[in-house]
């Protein structure tokens, strides 16, 4: 039978929890300040969007997906 590996709790883990932390890459990424609305899509579109989603190389997210179908189509229509 496996060994289980046991945690150590630290001791103040409000204190670590607190700390945070950050890679400086993210930073960067997220430098323009978002803003979060709820949007209503009916199931047969998201189901087209994750087919569509599953065809790419790696994974990627369902909102990173919209928002380059948002970027795509902002580039289409400032032409």
């Amino acid at each position: 039978m496996a060994e289980k590996s046991v945690l150590r709790r630290p001791q103040d883990i409000d204190a670590v929890i607190n700390r945070g932390g950050s890679s400086s890459a993210s930073q960067e990424e997220h430098t323009e300040k978002e803003r979060i609305f709820n949007l209503r899509v009916p199931e047969s579109l998201v189901a087209k969007v994750d087919t569509l989603r599953k065809l790419r190389t790696g994974k990627i997210s369902r909102n990173t997906w919209i928002l380059e179908a948002i970027e795509d189509r902002i580039k289409r229509e400032m032409v």
